[in-house]
Formats: C-alpha cells, structure tokens, sequence
C-alpha cells in the first residue's frame, strides 16, 4: 500500500484564543494576504468560527509537498541499494546452486551456510532501512504539524478566531458554509511564511 509523508485525513483545529489580544509569543504573528478577505462566523456571542479545507490545505502547502517530495526520493534510494544487494545475493545462490556438482560435500555445507548467513544480514540490513524510514516519516510528520501548529495558534490569536476547524467532508464536519472558508487564506500566509524562512536559509549558508 502506496504511504505518503502524513497520515491526516481531517483536521480539526482547535484554537484556545478566546480574546482580541494579540500573540504574547516571541515568534511574529503569521503574514496576511493583502488581496484575500478572511470570512469567519460568530455564534453565541462572542465565539468566532471558520474552517480550513485540509485536502486542499496539503495539496498546495509547499512544505507539504516539498517533505513528501524528499521522503519519496529517500525511500527509493534507500530501496534501490537494498534491491542491489538482494540482487547480488540470488546470482550468488544461482551460482552456487550451478556449480554444486563439482564441490564436495563439505565445501557445499558451508557455501549453505555463508549464503545462510548473508540472507539473515541481509534481512536484518531491511529490517534496520524500514525502521530509518518510518523515523524519518515520523520526523517530517512532527515538523508539519508542529508547523501547523504553530501558526494556527498565532492566525487565531492575531485574527480572533476561537475554533478553526478542519473539513474535507468524511470527516466529523459534515457540511459548513463556504462563507466561512478560509482556506484561501491560511495557504497563502503559510506559503509566505514557509518561502521567507527558506530564503532566510539560503542566506546564512
């Protein structure tokens, strides 16, 4: 089954900044697009509510797509050397099986136990590259949700917003007025955000 880089398939935010105050965190309030309306919905009094479309959320996030591109290329490097020793490994079993006839008994003994021996490295050497790879899945999850997170917690708090949930519509948000999407909006500012520390990067290497 085809794994791709995260897990979610409906989000739901909720975000405990129940006044107008702005961010009380060092890190700076998240940008805003100059030409996007943000919409949100106020119920019973004073709570303010808007969603977020995930589906659309990750297929247009950058460091979304710039993390699955990088752990696509580490799973298939990492597969392809695999597959060269795995290679190497059944022409050697081939060989044997080959030459058989004009070993001794001994000799075939521990051929059968080199070879033996080799398939349970091998075996092992797999077991170790799916366990870096599921960390290394794990670690880009982290840094996209802790990322997510992060700046949801400061969109809420700079636009006022109490509860952002997430919808795809399979999830426990069934239906929600386009109204109050504000899907457009969170893309755009993380994009910023995420192309603005990538070129603050790229300056200090």
């Amino acid at each position: 089954m085809k794994r791709t880089i995260l897990l979610f398939t409906s989000l739901i935010f909720i975000c405990t900044s129940c006044d107008d105050k702005a961010p009380t965190t060092e890190q700076a309030a998240p940008e805003q697009s100059p030409t996007v309306q943000t919409n949100a919905s106020k119920a019973g009094g004073d709570l303010k509510v808007a969603y977020i479309n995930s589906d659309s959320l990750f297929s247009n996030y950058q460091l979304f797509k710039d993390l699955e591109e990088a752990f696509i290329e580490e799973k298939v490097v990492a597969e392809n050397a695999f597959k060269i020793q795995l290679d190497k490994l059944e022409k050697d079993y081939r060989d044997a099986q080959a030459g058989a006839a004009n070993l001794s008994e001994q000799e075939l003994q521990r051929m059968g136990m080199i070879l033996q021996q080799r398939e349970q490295e091998l075996m092992g050497q797999k077991k170790q590259m799916e366990g870096r790879l599921m960390e290394s899945e794990q670690d880009k999850n982290d840094r996209l949700y802790d990322e997510l997170r992060s700046f949801l917690d400061l969109y809420a708090a700079d636009m006022g917003y109490h509860m952002i949930y997430g919808y795809n519509g399979f999830g426990d948000v069934l239906y929600m007025d386009p109204q109050f999407d504000i899907t457009s909006t969170v893309i755009d500012s993380l994009n910023r955000s995420y192309a603005k520390t990538q070129l603050e990067e790229t300056a200090s290497e």
